[in-house]
């Protein structure tokens, strides 16, 4: 007997419905944006479970088109342009490497975005900005601790899931943080004092977003894996694969 990967994909409905939850999310605003006027909104907290739910890349996908069709539907919300739905697309796909525990991709995305600050010369006036993006460092850590053994999304510990999905949720987050400050850098050329005034809103409004997202999707882990929709790590589970038994004829 051996075990071979299988990735059993979630239904494409499931996803379409998942994109179109997060389209009408948009709609409902959340927290105002400093300095630039216009608002946040719910589906921050549905992007990193897109990824959670549905891996990295199917999850980035449905994450992209739902932002999109939001962008549409919701225009006020638009901050960078039509390309504003790829903030989107990298932050459902570093929670969903975080879902598969390869927590030094969330990290490095992090990091990528946090050096590219420093490349412009508005990012260097106001050097302590990436200074924010500790919570998602601290939050990758934990989630790591948490995750050596087995993985917490598939634990019988309700407690213990809800971490791992608050985890995974945060490393997602802030990277939507980091790669729409460093736009908002581009487009806007904030100055040092108003990045600076964010430094004690910021971490907040982003650990809200990342408790949001860990209320909505612990219960929808357990529902819909009960009702028989894969989603979360269950996707790559797996399975026993007989080898042929050698069968022995019977001698002449």
């Amino acid at each position: 007997m051996k075990k071979k990967s299988v990735l059993i994909s979630a239904h494409p409905a499931v996803i379409a419905v998942w994109a179109a939850l997060m389209a009408a999310a948009c709609l409902l605003p959340a927290f105002p944006v400093f300095g630039t006027g216009t608002t946040f909104n719910i589906a921050n907290c549905l992007t990193p479970l897109a990824g959670i739910f549905f891996g990295p890349f199917t999850g980035a996908i449905a994450a992209g088109v739902g932002a999109f069709i939001g962008q549409l539907i919701a225009p006020h919300t638009v901050l960078f342009g039509p390309l504003q739905f790829t903030i989107a697309i990298l932050g459902a796909m570093a929670s969903g490497f975080a879902m598969q525990r390869k927590w030094s991709i969330s990290f490095g995305l992090i990091t990528l975005f946090a050096a590219a600050w420093y490349l412009l010369p508005e990012g260097r006036a106001a050097w302590a900005t990436p200074l924010l993006y500790v919570l998602g460092y601290i939050f990758i850590a934990i989630g790591w601790w948490i995750s050596r053994k087995d993985d917490p999304l598939l634990s019988t510990n309700k407690a213990r899931m809800s971490l791992g999905i608050l985890c995974c949720s945060a490393a997602g987050i802030v990277v939507t943080q980091a790669m729409g400050n460093l736009w908002a850098l581009i487009f806007f050329k904030l100055p040092p004092a108003i990045w600076y005034t964010t430094l004690a809103i910021a971490p907040v409004e982003r650990g809200l977003f990342a408790f949001g997202a860990m209320i909505i999707g612990t219960p929808l882990l357990v529902g819909l894996v009960k009702i028989g929709i894969p989603v979360g790590p269950i996707i790559y589970q797996k399975e026993e694969d007989a080898e042929p038994e050698d069968i022995e004829q019977p001698a002449d």
